[in-house]
């Protein structure tokens, strides 16, 4: 819950400052921050953070007061929101109060998260990485318990071979079948084994991927705070960040920070200005840092940079000829003397203080990016300003991948996202508005329901050489059958067909851009033989590019049968919690599976009526909040009182609001029950819903 909270406070503090940073122009951006204020101060209350509900309920109750007063922010009023957004990110990144103290004073204290936040479809995966090995291993004990059997038998004649005398070839004959099966039943549990133990592994490793923002997000509010430490009150500094969706191994993105926290004191140090040195060169009162993180083959890079006064050729020329780096009379060549300054105990600050000057922030950043096998280096930029470049390996490890033949390359698709690997008959293909389809095989899931009474899953089919070379390539069918490798990305599953499949290999996988090929794509390259590279997709834009041709496009073919009927399946009952803040949402949700139910989310009263209208499955209960954005509590209510196909299912208004009034509106309203926040307890929750079902 915690790390649900972490990211939903941060997408609270992002729509907030840029409403902020327009200047709040109308009435209905301080709605939305009032709203938004709101959540996170429920929020805070739900994983039980009170200093941070505390801040978030003094700033609402002055927002409020301009509501009611029906005004608009002023500059002050600006100021105090943003003053207190920072003090909400410091909160959230701080310390604990008996930590101890960190030996520079001007670096950053940041707690070392105890929860991690993985997506759910990650975490299925996991679960089913490991039922898949716990399957294997039921399987062993069921082969130990062949060879006893089998070995029992042949004591049983060791010590009475008159059973051998009657048909002794018939005997020998049988005892070598039983011993023959156990052989093949051993050959194909060892290849499940290592594909259960890969697939495993790949998993762990997938559910280590964090995105930047988890790591850098906070950095705003430090770098504002570096700001007025070093220029005093009137010093402002605007941080801007890109590609904070960017996901990469957590020890990665951590070892980074640090290194980035350098990076941006040193921006704000050596690219400071006065508010008259900037406006007459032309530039905004506040000096600008962007934080950019992008993926590039399978190398990661993180860019700072700043608009400020630049980096001083001629300082640093000195200072390096100083200290005997480069000779006193050489000409300044701005990149070789742009990579001194990495160099340890390089500074051209005449005094030292807490921010810079004694010359390690630099050569931390550089033995980082040395600790990581990458690199470090400094650029000017145009009409002013700095970037320094980050520039590190996704990933030390190998990757397993299944090799593919496609129009005669060696491909080598992830096995982390890989589900099944299917031989489909020809005429096993179903054809449904057009498109092929497979059928997913059920393995056994140990619940005694046989697979033909359950649910069949249909996965939809797409040539691979269709985007590894021909668009209008056919489904390659071989001997009257198509091979086809199940991906699965952020839940979605696609099966495409191959040529054929080779082999699963763990490789070295290098970067592939300078190949000259398709990077997006391909963003890898490995070399398990002398002769003949692999190249390796990404998973991602292979599914990316799969949805921007529509799913695949249109079969060659056009005599295959058509779809059989989907046998149906009984299903618990359906909750729809409609709440805009993710961490009640999560929490509501996660109280109502662990009590046998299934659950789907709306953020707003708009989305929520849109999936009661147009669900092909029948919701049971909605559990809703009142204050939303777009579409209210009782406004969902209203409309579905007015809707016949609705009105009869039971609604539960769940909300901070407890005045009688609220309670009277929403029961006359048609609400079946009104259950209040700051009460709230699970198990009247549960009361609830059973009693209205």
């Amino acid at each position: 819950m915690l790390a649900v909270f972490d990211a939903e406070y941060r997408d609270h503090l992002r729509a907030i400052r840029a409403i902020v940073a327009a200047g709040c122009p109308d009435a209905q951006g301080l709605a939305e921050i009032f709203r938004r204020v709101h959540s996170l101060k429920g929020a805070a209350r739900a994983v039980e953070l009170p200093v941070v509900e505390g801040v978030a309920h003094a700033l609402e109750n002055r927002l409020s007061a301009l509501l009611s007063a029906r005004a608009l922010p002023d500059p002050a009023d600006l100021a105090a929101i943003a003053d207190t957004l920072d003090e909400i990110d410091l909160l959230m990144t701080a310390p604990p109060a008996d930590a101890p103290a960190a030996p520079d004073e001007g670096a950053a204290q940041v707690e070392n998260p105890a929860y991690v936040q993985v997506p759910v479809a990650r975490l299925d995966a996991l679960a089913s990485a490991v039922h898949d090995l716990m399957a294997v291993a039921d399987r062993h004990e069921r082969l130990w318990a062949q060879v006893m059997d089998l070995l029992g038998d042949a004591r049983a004649v060791m010590h009475a071979p008159e059973r051998m005398l009657a048909d002794p070839v018939a005997e020998f004959a049988r005892m070598t079948r039983r011993l023959m099966g156990v052989g093949r039943e051993r050959e194909l549990m060892a290849g499940q084994i290592d594909r259960a133990l890969l697939r495993l592994g790949e998993e762990v490793h997938a559910v280590t991927l964090v995105p930047a923002e988890s790591v850098f997000g906070s950095l705003a509010a430090m770098a504002r705070r570096i700001a007025r430490e070093h220029g005093g009150p009137e010093a402002g500094v605007e941080v801007h960040m890109t590609g904070m969706e960017v996901q990469t191994e957590r020890r990665v993105m951590q070892a980074l920070r640090d290194p980035v926290i350098h990076l941006v004191r040193n921006a704000i140090v050596h690219g400071h200005e006065t508010r008259a040195e900037r406006l007459a060169a032309g530039k905004s009162e506040c000096l600008n840092i962007t934080i950019a993180v992008t993926m590039t083959g399978v190398r990661l890079q993180v860019a700072v940079s700043d608009d400020g006064r630049g980096p001083d050729l001629r300082a640093i020329a000195a200072r390096a000829a100083g200290q005997g780096l480069v000779h006193a009379d050489a000409p300044l060549d701005a990149r070789q003397l742009l990579a001194r300054v990495f160099e340890p105990g390089f500074s051209t600050r005449g005094k030292a203080d807490s921010l810079a000057g004694r010359g390690v922030g630099l050569s931390v950043v550089a033995e980082a990016a040395r600790a990581l096998h990458g690199s470090v280096r400094m650029e000017q930029r145009q009409p002013a300003g700095t970037t320094v470049i980050l520039t590190v390996p996704v990933s030390q490890r190998q990757r397993t991948v299944l090799l593919v033949e496609n129009a005669g390359q060696a491909l080598g698709l992830p096995g982390r996202v890989i589900r099944h690997l299917l031989r489909v008959r020809r005429n096993e293909i179903r054809m449904l508005g057009g498109m092929p389809f497979a059928v997913v095989p059920h393995p056994p899931d140990g619940t005694g329901v046989a697979p033909e009474q359950r649910e069949e899953e249909l996965v939809p089919l797409a040539p691979l050489r269709a985007f590894v070379g021909d668009e209008n390539a056919p489904l390659p069918v071989r001997d009257g059958a198509v091979s086809v490798v199940v991906m699965e990305v952020d839940g979605v599953r696609c099966g495409f067909a191959v040529e054929r499949m080779v082999d699963v290999r763990t490789l070295l996988v290098s970067d592939a851009t300078a190949v000259g090929l398709d990077s997006e794509l391909v963003p890898g390259i490995a070399w398990p033989r002398e002769d003949q590279p692999v190249f390796v997709l990404s998973p991602d834009r292979l599914f990316a590019r799969w949805r921007e041709r529509g799913n695949g496009g249109r079969a060659h073919f056009s005599d295959v049968d058509s779809a059989a009927p989907v046998v149906p399946v009984r299903h618990a009952p359906l909750v729809m919690v409609v709440d805009d803040s993710i961490t009640t949402r999560t929490l509501q949700k996660t109280i109502l599976q662990s009590h046998g139910y299934d659950v789907c989310l709306a953020v707003d009263g708009e989305e929520a009526l849109a999936m009661l209208q147009q669900s092909s499955r029948h919701v049971d209960v909605v559990v809703t909040d009142v204050e939303m954005p777009r579409m209210d509590g009782l406004t969902l209510l209203a409309a579905m009182q007015g809707d016949a196909h609705l009105a009869h299912i039971p609604v539960v208004l769940m909300t901070s609001r407890d005045d009688g009034e609220d309670i009277r509106r929403g029961m006359e309203g048609g609400a079946r029950a009104y259950l209040t926040k700051q009460r709230f307890d699970q198990g009247e929750l549960i009361d609830t819903i059973r009693g209205l079902l």
